[in-house]
Order: structure tokens, then C-alpha cells, then sequence
């Protein structure tokens, strides 16, 4: 899997404003961004970092939709 793939998937979920396609982008963009870690050098790859910070955007897109389930827009 390319950057390119993983980067749009998780660009439409941050993106997304519409909680209940949210949820589905955030679990898209997680499974890209997995595989794509799996290609990459542990070491050398710069790519790890933009991953890794896509990783904690996500991961606080996701606690911020589980605290507040109720709002319609983010």
C-alpha cells in the first residue's frame, strides 16, 4: 500500500462531519495506515512519523466522537 492510500483515506476522515460515516472512515484509515507500517523500514523510513501522527489524530478524533456521541457535527 502506497502513502498516497493510507494519506486520502485518512484525510476523508478527518474530514468527515457526518458522525455515523465517521466512525467507518476512522476504521478505513486505521486499516490503511496498519498495512501500510508493515512495509515500511523500522528504521529508516521517514514515513513513520507522519504515520505515527496521523495515528494519535485519529485515535483522538475517535475518543473526542465516544465522548460526545450525541453531536452531529465535529
Amino acid at each position: 500500500m502506497k502513502q498516497a492510500v493510507w494519506h486520502s483515506l485518512y484525510t476523508a476522515a478527518i474530514s468527515e462531519s457526518n458522525p455515523a460515516r465517521l466512525r467507518m472512515r476512522i476504521l478505513e484509515a486505521e486499516s490503511a495506515i496498519v498495512q501500510r507500517i508493515q512495509t515500511l523500514d523500522p528504521d529508516q523510513d521517514p514515513e513513520r512519523e507522519v504515520i505515527t501522527n496521523a495515528l494519535s489524530s485519529l485515535h483522538a478524533l475517535q475518543r473526542n466522537l465516544l465522548r460526545y456521541p450525541s453531536r452531529q457535527t465535529i
